[in-house]
Order: C-alpha cells, then sequence, then structure tokens
C-alpha cells in the first residue's frame, strides 16, 4: 500500500524570522557531530538540528511521517521498500538531494568498514543493516531497500538519528572527519564546535519548511547544576532537558521560566554484567534489593514513576503492569540468596556518571546492597567519557552500571528490542549476556514480537519475553520510568517539548 502520512510536524512552515539566538544547555560536546558516532546526548542533539532523514516522528504522535521522502511503497512480501524522494531539497553547502546522498549515508552505517566512518563508530542502525539485503537507486529520486525479513519498524528507525542522510559531496571531502563538518538538509547549519564548550549552528535560510524564526541555536555544556538553574532564571540559557530534579519546586513557583508536563518515556536503569557476577542468585538479589520509592523520591524528586511495567515505560504502547513484581523490593528474600549463593561480603563495583539523577541513585543503590550482605565499591565518572567505559568489558567498575534508555523511536521495540537482544550493545557489551545459555533464542522472539501486528497480541508477546529476561537472565534492573524535565525562559515559544524530553532537538519553529 502507498503510505502518504502528512505529519504537521513534518509540513508545516517555519517561522516568522524573528531572530535572535536561542540557547540549549546540553550535557556534553566532543565537537563531532556525526550520525554514525555517538559521544554525547549534546552532540546527537547537532545533528538532529543539521540532517533529517527519510521519515520524521515528531513525538507529538509518534507515527512515522514522510520527510525527505514524500511516499513510500511496500511490497506485499513485506520486504522492499521503494522511497520517492522530494524534488529540490538543498543542502547546506548547495548541492541537491539525490538518491546518491541516502546510500552514502545509510551505506555507511550498514558497512562497517565504509571510509568515512570514524574511529569508534557506534553506527546505530547497524543491527538494520545486517537486515539488508540490497540498497539501491533506480534513479536520482528513487532509493529501493529490499530486506532479508520482514521488518515492520523500519519507518521508525529511519527517524532516528542514525538514519539522517548526509551530503555526499561533504561525505566525499571529510571523509571520516565529517562530524567536524557535518552537512545535511536540516533547519540549522553547522558554523563551530569547540569539546567540552558549546556547538553554534545558524539559522539554513533553504531549509525546505521554511527558515527557523530564530537565527542561530547555540548548544552550550553545561554540567553543574547550580549553574543551570541560575542561568535558566537569568536567561542566560533560554532552554534544557538538564534541569536539576533538585530543583523543580524552586522553577515551577518561578515566573521567569516555564516547566513543562511530557510523557514518560525513558527507563532509569542499572545494567548487571553477568560476566561479573556469574550467579543468577546474586544478580536477583541486587535487583530485590533496590528501592525504587526511594530513588524516586529523592534522586527525581517525584518527577516520574516507579517501574511497574518493566522496560517498557507508561507513555508507549505495550506498557503492562502485569510485570510489577520485576520491580519490586524485597530485602529478606535477597538477603537470602545472596546467603545461598555464598556471596556475602562480597565486593560489587559499581559505576554511574556524575551528572543528574545517577549519583543520588547510585548512592542509594550501595545502601541497599550493603543491607542485604554485599561490599560496594563506587564511582562517578564525567558523562563525557562514560558511555565510551560502558563500552569497555574491562573496566574495573563493569560490575554494575546506572544508565539510561531515552526514547529516539517510540515503540517497545526501541526498550525491550533494544536491551533484550543477545546482539545489542546491552546485550552483550553491557552485560555479557551473550553469553549466557539461551538467550540467543530471545532474538527470535523480539523477532516475532516486532512483527505483530495485532496491538494486544504484541504487548503478550514483549510482556512474556520481558518475564523471561528478567527471570533467566536478570541483567536488566529498573529504577525508575521518567521524563527529562524541560524548562524554558517565559520568552520562549514554539519549542516541540515532547520531543525534546526525549533528546531530540526539533527547534524549527522555536522563537525568543
Amino acid at each position: 500500500a502507498l503510505l502518504t502520512a502528512c505529519g504537521a510536524a513534518a509540513q508545516d512552515g517555519g517561522g516568522s524570522g524573528k531572530g535572535g539566538t536561542l540557547t540549549l544547555a546540553i550535557d556534553a560536546t566532543s565537537a563531532v557531530n556525526d550520525p554514525a558516532f555517538y559521544t554525547s546526548l549534546g552532540d546527537w542533539m547537532a545533528v538532529d538540528c543539521i540532517c533529517r532523514g527519510l521519515t520524521f516522528i515528531s513525538f507529538e504522535t509518534n507515527e512515522p511521517t514522510p520527510d525527505l521522502a514524500k511516499t513510500w511503497t511496500i511490497s506485499d512480501d513485506k520486504l522492499t521498500y521503494t522511497f520517492t524522494l522530494r524534488e529540490g531539497v538543498k543542502f547546506h553547502d548547495g548541492t541537491t538531494l539525490t538518491s546518491a546522498d541516502v546510500l552514502a549515508s545509510l551505506g555507511r552505517q550498514f558497512d562497517p568498514d565504509d571510509k568515512t566512518l570514524p574511529k569508534g563508530a557506534t553506527r546505530p542502525l547497524s543491527s538494520m543493516g545486517a537486515n539488508v539485503a540490497s540498497l539501491t537507486a533506480p534513479d536520482d529520486t528513487t532509493v529501493k531497500m529490499v530486506l532479508k525479513k520482514p521488518d515492520r519498524t523500519v519507518l521508525g528507525k529511519l527517524s532516528d538519528i542514525g538514519g539522517r542522510i548526509i551530503s555526499k559531496a561533504a561525505l566525499d571531502k571529510y571523509g571520516a572527519d565529517i562530524g567536524k563538518h557535518l552537512v545535511g538538509t536540516g533547519p540549522f547549519a553547522f558554523s563551530t564546535a569547540t569539546a567540552g564548550q558549546s556547538i553554534t549552528l545558524e539559522a539554513f535560510d533553504g531549509f525546505r519548511l521554511g527558515k527557523p524564526p530564530i537565527d542561530r541555536l547555540v548548544l552550550r555544556q553545561v554540567q553543574d547544576p547550580s549553574t543551570i538553574v541560575s542561568s535558566l532564571l537569568s536567561g542566560d540559557v533560554s532552554a534544557t532537558q538538564f534541569a536539576p530534579y533538585s530543583a523543580v519546586s524552586q522553577l515551577r513557583k518561578d515566573s521567569a521560566v516555564k516547566v513543562y508536563d511530557t510523557p514518560q518515556n525513558a527507563d532509569a536503569i542499572m545494567m548487571i554484567d553477568a560476566r561479573r557476577v556469574p550467579e543468577l542468585k546474586v544478580r536477583k538479589a541486587i535487583n530485590l534489593a533496590i528501592n525504587r520509592k526511594a530513588i524516586l523520591q529523592q534522586a527525581f524528586y517525584g518527577v516520574g514513576a516507579e517501574p511497574r511495567g518493566y522496560a517498557i515505560p507508561p507513555a508507549q504502547s505495550g506498557y503492562d503492569t502485569a510485570l510489577a513484581d520485576l520491580s519490586t523490593q524485597d530485602t529478606a528474600q535477597a538477603k537470602r540468596l545472596v546467603e545461598e549463593a555464598g556471596a556475602k561480603g562480597r565486593t560489587i563495583r559499581l559505576m554511574a556518571a556524575s551528572d543528574s539523577w545517577h549519583p543520588k541513585a547510585a548512592q542509594i543503590i550501595a545502601q541497599n546492597l550493603t543491607d542485604i550482605g554485599l561490599k560496594v565499591a563506587t564511582t562517578s565518572v564525567d558523562p563525557a567519557t562514560y558511555f565510551s567505559r560502558l563500552l569497555d568489558g574491562e573496566d574495573d567498575y563493569h560490575d554494575l552500571m546506572i544508565w539510561e534508555r531515552n526514547t529516539y523511536v517510540p515503540d517497545p521495540d526501541d526498550m525491550v528490542g533494544a536491551m533484550a537482544s543477545p546482539t545489542s550493545i546491552y546485550g552483550s557489551k553491557l552485560s555479557g549476556m551473550d553469553t549466557l545459555k539461551g538467550a540467543a533464542s530471545l532474538a527470535d522472539d523480539l523477532y516475532t514480537a516486532k512483527n505483530l501486528t495485532d496491538t494486544k497480541k504484541r504487548t503478550a508477546a514483549y510482556t512474556k519475553i520481558q518475564r523471561r529476561w528478567a527471570e533467566e537472565y536478570m541483567v536488566l534492573s529498573m529504577l525508575a520510568c521518567f521524563s527529562n524535565l524541560v524548562v524554558s525562559g517565559a520568552d520562549v515559544k514554539g519549542m516541540n517539548t515532547d520531543a525534546l524530553a526525549n533528546h531530540r532537538c526539533y527547534m524549527e519553529k522555536a522563537s525568543v
């Protein structure tokens, strides 16, 4: 069938050209903005502003709508996707969008040996690429993608940051350094970037939906919570989704700012490395020890919810409170399991980033684990280097890792499918679940679940997978479901706050 949904966020024009600068406070920047290379949320927010993809999800609705592709068709066997590109779309370097740009951009995501990839490229679309039999361009405005097996999440995944389209001319020119010179078709063009400081983007006159209202967008690294608050109140920072939860009451009372209520789409999690904690009883004991009520109140200041649906947050389809028992505290049972495993007095190492809610959650968990007979050593890590340490299975503190899973594509496959897959970074590099007996079969179950079209059957399938994932392996302990705290100055208008709460940066309609 021909799919031509016209989402308002993807089609409405830009702004009134009022001008000015909008400054967003971000977690960190390495000054490398590449859809194939994750370093920080701030860097990927820049990618979101510079580049657009074939499809678009606004987060005001969870359905993929056309973006650089104006239409697409899907074959009856669900294997062939044929995209028709919009004509006349301009890149920031003046070149015109063609199918060659799409092939180059997606091809580097699919091919680990692509010469334009920087060292350590994370290639977020690599798993999707493994299922692509061919990617071809019959002509300048047509792209044909043939899959090996059906995957009904393809359109959603192409809206993700990894699916953003880069100028092929720029890729040919800069190669693996494209992250320092990113060229897309988005509302803002790259201007300058300084690692550890800021990224400056300029409004693009040729943006297909109209020039944005603001002249420039500055993404500024601000990691001190008190500085974030004072900068918001003074107007030095226009907006952020990194406002500290500890200040939520103060900010709600101050007329200089607006605090937005956004859907709970994020998971606060703790990964358990089964290679470091090999006994299932000990991993289950760790999960049973955690006081989620304390984490919700003391780390999130009540902005969130206890994880009653295990890994699927309340704002997503597939949320099922029948899984609430997987995230309950039972200190007595946890003590018994530790003793049965002969682990009493063992030292467990815990790693957490040094920003936002992570330090307080780490403090609570360390005490919870001490209470069940374990000794705990903790370390606090700068956010800019935390991800690289998560990927290092040899890291001294890789036993337990506090992290979060934000929604980049609002679908259960982006949560459960990403984290329960034994071939994902969660199932392999982080947790070592792929080394455990029988774990490989979870991939087959996940494949079946994501392709179900009946909503009730799909929810039931993900519920069954999550229960097995928790009861047989327990490599992910849920801490809370939350929404990143979005705050702006009172004069800021037009931001897509639902997207920003998920670290997606859609500022083409924002004004100050």
